[in-house]
């Protein structure tokens, strides 16, 4: 069975016949990430300090990961009249797009968005202004929202143009499986905003996303931390059908497993807030086969995965392969120890993880951790 059919049946609860992983860090992802490019020349690997196309103002911090948004364009809306936003038709966006398609093999194709409508508003206003301005500027934030979802499903109609002609030249049933977007939702104990705001400014508009995604024949799938139990419910009646939460201690294993299990599709992982980073390696193991039992269903409906951005939360090369062993051996992955053997002590693949020190002296195999499977000392 090719690998895209295994995610789709996972999303679609069909019945995999092993788990979905999206793993890098040992070369097994079932999942292949396409992308738009910034025509500014912006991109994640910036050096110190840059701009993209929304004017926001992007920093590297002392910590080592992609930085953070530091000047927003829109922060006094008095600017909002004159404000010049991205043009979704610039064709340098779509430069390889067809080049990066021609690459997925058998894998499920994602279309990646990056920041989703609530992300890029915040970007654009700032944090704090965003939320006052949901009281005191509400004109102004529809209209800053309408903005941003028109150029997501702008960009949304082009990619799928250019995916229709390369699969008509590949002779390919389908180029895309799948259109993905970040919005983190949650604080350490609740969402950011009240379900009567979420619903009157962003429940409508991720609804429209959400129906032009699957009317082209693909899945809408969201990454989205903190607490977001109550926004997630709102999520699935808008039909979001993956949720990728990397913080299953913060919106509670039991309780998503009572209120969600069976209704969405979970991509998630060992809690990147605390088991990952500071748990054993069989802690690490336990939640990982928890996670499978109680978020996934005998038919589907989990798919677990990484985080690329791993040195950021100090996790070391080897606490992810722990975390790959048991995802693997609970979802029936074939000959997954020998994957394990052939990336020992090199990680295979691609990661878009920042290494510390560390990790490189793990990856050399100059500075060691037990394997997968092998007791702590």
């Amino acid at each position: 069975m090719e690998r895209r059919e295994i995610v789709e049946r996972a999303i679609t609860f069909g019945r995999p016949p092993r788990l979905p992983l999206k793993f890098d860090i040992v070369g097994v992802n079932d999942c292949y990430d396409v992308w738009t490019h910034d025509p500014s020349g912006w991109s994640w690997d910036f050096a110190v300090q840059a701009t993209d196309e929304w004017g926001c103002v992007w920093r590297r911090t002392g910590v080592d990961n992609t930085g953070q948004v530091v000047g927003h364009p829109l922060q006094d809306l008095a600017r909002l009249p004159a404000f010049s936003w991205p043009d979704p038709e610039e064709p340098a966006r779509y430069r390889d797009f067809e080049e990066q398609l021609a690459k997925a093999d058998d894998r499920f194709v994602m279309l990646c968005f990056g920041q989703g409508i609530f992300e890029r508003l915040h970007m654009l206003c700032g944090m704090t202004e965003t939320l006052m301005g949901f009281y005191r500027h509400p004109a102004q934030m529809h209209e800053i929202l309408d903005r941003i979802l028109d150029h997501h499903l702008r960009v949304l109609d082009n990619c799928l143009r250019i995916a229709a002609q390369h699969r008509r030249g590949a002779g390919a049933t389908q180029a895309m499986h799948a259109a993905a977007m970040a919005d983190d939702w949650g604080l350490q104990d609740r969402a950011f905003i009240s379900i009567k705001l979420f619903r009157e400014f962003f429940k409508p508009r991720y609804q429209r996303w959400f129906d032009e995604i699957k009317a082209a024949g693909l899945h809408p799938w969201m990454h989205s931390c903190g607490r977001i139990n109550d926004i997630l419910e709102e999520l699935i009646d808008c039909g979001l059908e993956v949720i990728n939460s990397q913080q299953p201690n913060t919106v509670g294993i039991d309780e998503i497993s009572r209120r969600f299990r069976g209704r969405i599709c979970f991509e998630s992982i060992v809690d990147t807030q605390s088991t990952l980073p500071h748990g054993t390696h069989d802690e690490i193991r336990a939640q990982a086969h928890q996670l499978v039992d109680a978020w996934g269903t005998p038919e589907g409906g989990f798919i677990a995965s990484d985080y690329n951005d791993a040195a950021a939360i100090g996790v070391t090369t080897e606490r992810r392969r722990v975390m790959f062993a048991a995802f693997a051996e609970k979802g029936h992955y074939p000959n997954y120890r020998a994957v394990l053997d052939r990336t020992h002590p090199h990680p295979a693949g691609h990661s878009w993880g920042r290494a510390t020190t560390r990790s490189h002296d793990l990856a050399r195999g100059t500075e060691t951790e037990p394997r997968p499977g092998e007791p702590e000392p």
